[in-house]
């Protein structure tokens, strides 16, 4: 066979085979079976890697797909489904609040992450798109509910979200059974709820506003002090920062600074809703919740709504008694104990500012406080602890150099109230039982003067301490401190300005010795005018006026009132009346940093009467008379020429003040290192002597000796260890009669409940 044939035979072989093949592949039965998929319908629409686990895969059994394999003979069926098939709508679960602005991992759990609850903070989802039907639609099915299921439910911001009756931790404290049915979740009944508006929370741009405004131009306003700016932005950005409170410091700023168009209305409205909150939860005190109660009585008082703001400080005092916070706590650091006393004195200057010198109305004598007073602002911003004094007894030597401004303050209006008692009871006594007060006044006197002599050398008042501190934030209680004492010597001798309204009637200084009188009288006058000045440098500061209290316009009033009595009344002065114009609109001017608030603008309004008119209006014809008992005393009282709130509130007359029991000077004015004053001022004889040996305290309060021991008073050092010091250590610690009682009162939960402890008597008990 040659080589031609061999070659037609392999052509023709190959081509045999390579027809079986093709016959081969076209039979089916001859295929091989298509490998499955993979990949699920759902994964590959969205485009993710899928695990290919048949009946479910992972990806579709976390979202809740539907998951199908196809393994479709036709090589169109794929595309076919994948065109054909939609995915649900799911919304992707966000970090909450706190989470992201921590940068933490969240769980996205409701109502509350894994770390929100373990923390114990308030766990807050922020808004998608779809969030607010999805918000409304959940708290119309979930009525009933409680409080944190609904802002869990509600993927509302803060600044969005309706607020809700929590208290301060972020728990709710609602009712249970029926009547839980008839209340929403504002804590309101639905009848009342419906025609509410609800309250929108503040946005964050506000907040950071309040904080900066709040700390640099409000906090150094002595009542204001007891926030701490470090601790209390640290609560804030962990999530911890109290509603109720940020609430009123939104109120308290607004009203004092210019944080906006609006913003004054709004933080109004911020108060109310900061009050309500307070109120429907009275079962659980807090000092939180009284921090926040000293500030919404502040905005009362501004807002002149004296009536809320004298029945609220019964409610914080209540409050503080509750958790005794009038007793050092031993169990706390430094910045927590030294904010505590910074609160029990702004306290007890809002109650002698409320009271004006009735005790009657006094709500926390001086004899109950047992807290250190303030130490200076560098320490306390630092956390260094310091030792100071207490305010009783009144010091015998001269102050030390590191002793702080707001000390000086609160001891200066102690002194004050001292003097308001001493007044108000003198002008209510019989004119037969005057004989001792030229020895009373002597007493006050001095002790006002040694509190100047005490004062250390930076503290006195020069124009040359005035400039050091223009730029500083101490200006303010630097100036009230010196204006106030003024005051205080205003106050003790103008009782004796015949014709006065505050002045003893001429039939009363007639038993009195003239040259004491006139004495007296030169005094008054000679502090209005040293107040003037003060005024004066004050206005020439480069710097101006800091933000203040009521307390400096009010002063000024007073000092403009009695140097117009005085020129009108003919006194020896030695001014002219360009002079004395002058000093009255020196007052206005001052009066007038306040009249953006409507207490102050009431204060402007009643001094440019007294600059137009004089005193016509303030020396009535009959005030040299005995006020008539029977009169009524339910008559209106004027706007601001009163030297306390509670003259602008409908109670009564205060002429009135004449036909009430009168207790005697001397109580208030007990010294322990011996007076003049060893003999109390005798009373009708149908009063009952108090007994020889409560002479010169209050009755039933042992506190005739200042240098007792004291027990239960804590060490001054904070414990060890600890090394996350915070000024709301312990604040959200409520009252319990199970707890220690720092004061040892002995009030147990069984004698309480059972009624049993009316019985007891805690007068005697050990300070």
């Amino acid at each position: 066979m040659d080589l031609e044939d061999m070659s037609s035979q392999m052509v023709a072989a190959d081509t045999a085979a390579e027809v079986a093949a093709e016959v081969a592949a076209a039979d089916p039965s001859n295929r091989h079976p298509k490998k499955s998929s993979q990949t699920c319908i759902p994964c590959r629409v969205r485009k993710v890697r899928c695990d290919g686990r048949r009946d479910v895969c992972q990806n579709c059994e976390r979202l809740g797909f539907t998951c199908s394999f196809h393994d479709a003979t036709s090589p169109n069926q794929d595309s076919e489904s994948l065109t054909n098939f939609t995915l649900p709508r799911r919304r992707v679960r966000l970090a909450c609040a706190n989470c992201h602005s921590r940068k933490a991992r969240c769980s996205g759990e409701t109502p509350k992450c894994a770390r929100c609850q373990s923390q114990g903070i308030e766990c807050v989802y922020k808004p998608t798109k779809r969030s607010g039907a999805a918000s409304s639609a959940a708290q119309q099915t979930q009525q009933g509910t409680t409080d944190s299921e609904l802002e869990s439910v509600s993927s509302e911001p803060p600044e969005k979200r309706v607020m809700t009756g929590k208290d301060n931790q972020g728990s709710h404290h609602g009712t249970q059974g029926a009547d839980r049915q008839s209340f929403d979740s504002n804590g309101m009944s639905m009848s009342t709820s419906i025609n509410r508006e609800p309250f929108t929370f503040p946005d964050e741009t506000l907040i950071q506003k309040t904080f900066n405004n709040f700390f640099r131009h409000v906090h150094h306003v002595p009542i204001f002090s007891f926030l701490h700016r470090a601790s209390l932005m640290q609560r804030y950005h962990a999530g911890m920062m109290d509603k109720a409170l940020l609430l009123a410091l939104v109120g308290i700023t607004s009203l004092l600074m210019d944080l906006g168009p609006g913003t004054r209305e709004y933080g109004a409205k911020c108060i109310d809703e900061c009050q309500t909150m307070v109120l429907q939860d009275l079962e659980n005190p807090s000092t939180i919740k009284i921090q926040a109660l000293v500030l919404i009585m502040k905005h009362r008082m501004l807002s002149r709504k004296f009536t809320t703001a004298f029945m609220l400080a019964a409610t914080a005092t209540r409050f503080a008694y509750a958790l005794r916070l009038n007793y050092e706590n031993p169990n706390l650091c430094f910045l927590a104990r030294e904010s505590r006393r910074r609160l029990m004195w702004a306290l007890l200057t809002i109650d002698s500012g409320i009271n004006g010198g009735c005790s009657d109305f006094t709500l926390m004598p001086s004899e109950s406080m047992h807290v250190q007073l303030p130490c200076t602002e560098r320490n306390f911003e630092f956390d260094l602890p310091q030792v100071t004094e207490y305010l009783r007894p009144v010091p015998t030597r001269p102050f030390p150099d590191d002793v702080g401004s707001l000390a000086l303050h609160v001891r200066l209006l102690w002194m004050r109230s001292r003097v308001l008692y001493c007044t108000k009871n003198v002008l209510g006594m019989p004119e037969a039982e005057l004989a001792q007060l030229p020895e009373l006044v002597k007493v006050l006197s001095a002790e006002l003067t040694g509190f100047n002599d005490h004062l250390p050398a930076s503290f006195k008042f020069s124009e040359s301490n005035l400039q050091l501190r223009a730029y500083s934030p101490r200006l303010c209680v630097y100036i009230m401190i010196h204006v106030w004492w003024r005051q205080c010597h205003c106050d003790l001798y103008r009782m004796f300005l015949v014709g006065l309204k505050d002045a003893l009637p001429q039939s009363g200084l007639n038993r009195l010795d003239l040259h004491f009188v006139s004495y007296c009288a030169s005094q008054c006058y000679e502090h209005a005018l040293a107040m003037a000045d003060i005024f004066k440098l004050i206005l020439a500061l480069d710097g101006g006026l800091p933000v203040t209290d009521l307390d400096l316009p009010t002063c000024a009033y007073q000092c403009a009132r009695i140097l117009y009595f005085g020129f009108q009344t003919q006194a020896d002065l030695g001014l002219t009346a360009t002079q004395v114009h002058e000093i009255g609109t020196r007052c206005l001017t001052i009066a007038k940093s306040m009249d953006h608030v409507p207490a102050g603008s009431a204060i402007v309004s009643d001094l440019e009467k007294l600059i137009a008119r004089g005193l016509s209006t303030d020396v009535p014809q009959n005030r040299a008379q005995t006020p008539n008992a029977n009169e009524s005393n339910l008559i209106p009282q004027p706007g601001m020429s009163g030297r306390n709130p509670i003259q602008q509130m409908p109670v009564m007359d205060e002429s009135g003040f004449a036909n009430m029991p009168i207790i005697s000077p001397t109580a208030h004015l007990s010294s322990p290192q011996g007076s003049s004053m060893s003999t109390p001022i005798p009373h009708s004889v149908h009063r009952p002597p108090p007994p020889p040996q409560n002479r010169g305290s209050l009755p039933g309060t042992p506190i005739g000796n200042f240098n007792m021991e004291k027990p239960n008073l804590a060490p001054v050092m904070p414990p060890e260890g600890i090394d996350n010091n915070n000024a709301f250590e312990g604040a959200m610690d409520g009252f319990d009669f199970n707890l220690e009682s720092f004061g040892n009162t002995g009030l147990e939960s069984t004698s309480w409940l059972s009624g049993d402890w009316l019985n007891n008597d805690y007068s005697q008990t050990t300070v």
